[in-house]
């Protein structure tokens, strides 16, 4: 048995991955996150039968492999055969990660008992009608509107522009403003060297996003990319210390901006002020995801 060629995922795999997740709303499996948090998780890929599948190596969250997307139904099976015995011939337990609730049934009918599911709530994707994030409307988003409000009166020159190449260096800036800020800014780092890669390959990742001014000083960034053209998601979303109100300002500036159908604004890691302020938006699906392990005989 030889081993399934997995790799580390590069630039040029971007059209092939597009094409196999054009269905999806998972994060996960936008583009810009498979290439740019590859050393964070030891991700690889393989693109077998058409479908993708990918690999994770690192000692963090995710472990194991994923369900193949992309491909004809009918090949699903035989890709799974060759994920049990690529995991049999490593000599290492199979394991899925960041299964959907339709991948996990379709794991249980294959395996039956062989198959041990768990739900981690911390890997739930949060999704928003874009609507709602750039109008903000009735009693459900009173406080966000108060907050914004309070903001411009601040602020009152205070103006949303699109993320450019000419003005990347200013959404860098507040990056590192931010990372400066934080406690375990040692821990983060691995997080601001990703925002660094992304706008150093802003044009080739297909990515867009804002940046808030006031006056002429940038106080806050979003940085996002389509995983399909329904779906943004939103990657990274920073303030300077001193500007925690811009916050929600760029939340909605940046919903006015983008021509999609839903936002994805990414799953909480189980932190509970993350989790907090993503359900103060009140979602219109959370997609939630699950681990299993299959006991091979």
């Amino acid at each position: 048995m030889t081993l399934l060629p997995f790799r580390k995922p590069e630039l040029n795999d971007a059209e092939l991955v597009r094409s196999c997740t054009a269905a999806t709303y998972c994060s996960d499996l936008s583009f810009s996150n498979l290439y740019l948090l590859k050393e964070k998780y030891g991700t690889e890929i393989l693109f077998h039968m058409e479908h993708l599948i990918r690999r994770f190596t690192g000692s963090g969250r995710l472990q194991g492999y994923t369900f193949p997307v992309g491909g004809k139904s009918e090949t699903i099976d035989a890709c799974l055969r060759a994920i049990e015995a690529d995991a049999v011939e490593r000599g290492a337990p199979l394991k899925y990660c960041l299964l959907t609730e339709k991948q996990a049934n379709y794991l249980y009918e294959y395996y039956g008992k062989r198959a041990q599911f768990t739900s981690d709530n911390g890997d739930a994707d949060y999704l928003y009608k874009r609507e709602n994030l750039a109008d903000l409307p009735g009693t459900l988003y009173h406080k966000k509107r108060n907050h914004i409000s309070r903001f411009l009166r601040t602020c009152p020159t205070a103006r949303f522009e699109a993320l450019t190449q000419e003005n990347a260096k200013d959404a860098l800036w507040v990056a590192e403003q931010w990372l400066h800020a934080q406690e375990d800014n040692a821990g983060l780092e691995h997080e601001f060297r990703a925002i660094n890669h992304a706008i150093n390959q802003m044009e080739i990742l297909q990515l867009c996003g804002g940046i808030v001014y006031v006056e002429q000083q940038p106080v806050s960034m979003a940085i996002a990319s389509l995983i399909n053209p329904r779906v943004a998601d939103i990657h990274y979303e920073k303030c300077i210390p001193a500007m925690r109100d811009a916050y929600p300002y760029i939340n909605r500036e940046l919903a006015r901006y983008l021509d999609v159908d839903f936002i994805n604004r990414e799953e909480d890691l189980n932190m509970e002020g993350l989790r907090q302020a993503k359900l103060s938006y009140h979602p219109d699906l959370i997609l939630k995801k699950m681990k299993a392990e299959i006991y091979v005989n």
